[in-house]
């Protein structure tokens, strides 16, 4: 049975990879422009989502198009060239973890916006997030700079080896779990904040809350960051248990049916699931946001109508009749 596995694997690079990449270009393209409208660039839980959409438009193009095309047109640069694959190993670190990032910020942000304390809620504005987005992104250069001057290419396969790559299994168990940690405390929190405004029977605090209501839009927020949250625990548990096993187990003799089995579970857990994380978000916020549909609605009916226009414009100029202008005769005397 374990012999079947690597055609299955090839099978998922080659037909379902490239849909994976057309629809994460696609959707997070869609909400990159959607979050970009004048209107949602007031809000600093837009504003992560926004930079999270386009740090998954990075890693859908920087991990998943080199497989694709180490499939289909071998052999593959980024095993055969130091630099490119230190390069591309550094990126997908950085897009992948700043992007969790990102989520951890937009969780703090509906924990702070939904607070009954003044002083917390000061911390949900733009001005804050766009001091954070960019700490953020220069935190996760620097974090990631190890990969640069590590990694390493083996038996044309560029991975992690010897020492280092023990200590980066360790370090990625690490930074792979915190992620969801503070998700579900943050997560939490604001849920704790919401069930504690409405058990408010206080005037004076209902008052404090009515400086800040909730609009609908706030509340799609916050609806799509829980949802986002649930689907990145789903997709991304695996990840850390099958690292964690991988390390256990790295000194021990294995068969080769074991070692084909553990190489597609791997595959599974450490790229398919993460993959589908990056493209995910859209159809997250498709289907919790009606605020988000309404926007993106909008976006599409106007592109229509450009593109509409500008096809009868070109059409009105092919079929207008070209007017021939008479030719002035010169006679001679």
């Amino acid at each position: 049975m374990s012999t079947v596995l690597l055609p299955i694997q090839q099978a998922i690079t080659r037909y379902l990879f490239p849909i994976v990449v057309a629809v994460g270009n696609s959707g997070n393209l869609i909400i990159i422009i959607v979050f970009s409208q004048r209107g949602r660039r007031t809000n600093a839980c837009s504003l992560y989502l926004l930079f999270g959409a386009i740090s998954n438009m990075v890693n859908v193009n920087i991990a998943i198009v080199p497989l694709i095309n180490a499939l289909l047109n071998p052999p593959d640069p980024f095993s055969h060239s130091l630099v490119l694959c230190r390069v591309r190993g550094y990126l997908i670190h950085i897009s992948n973890h700043y992007f969790r990032t990102l989520v951890i910020l937009a969780c703090i942000d509906r924990y702070a916006m939904t607070s009954m304390r003044v002083s917390i809620r000061r911390w949900s504005t733009v001005k804050v997030a766009w001091r954070a987005i960019p700490w953020a992104f220069i935190s996760w250069l620097l974090i990631a700079s190890h990969i640069l001057v590590f990694e390493d290419i083996q038996n044309g396969r560029c991975y992690v080896y010897g020492l280092y790559g023990t200590v980066f299994s360790i370090y990625n168990i690490i930074i792979n779990i915190l992620p969801g940690c503070f998700m579900l405390v943050t997560g939490f929190l604001t849920m704790r904040n919401i069930r504690r405004s409405r058990m408010r029977i206080n005037p004076a605090e209902q008052i404090i809350n009515r400086e800040r209501p909730m609009d609908r839009k706030e509340h799609d927020l916050l609806k799509i960051v829980i949802v986002e949250v649930c689907v990145f625990l789903i997709l991304t548990t695996a990840f850390p248990i099958t690292l964690i096993y991988s390390t256990f187990t790295s000194n021990i003799v294995k068969s080769d049916d074991r070692v084909r089995i553990e190489t597609f579970i791997n595959f599974i857990a450490q790229s398919c699931l993460l993959y589908f994380t990056s493209c995910s978000n859209f159809f997250i916020y498709t289907a919790t946001s009606k605020s988000f549909r309404h926007d993106m609605k909008k976006l599409l009916f106007r592109l229509k109508r450009r593109i509409t226009v500008r096809l009868m414009t070109i059409a009105n100029s092919i079929m207008r009749p070209v007017v021939l202008r008479p030719q002035r005769t010169i006679t001679h005397t």
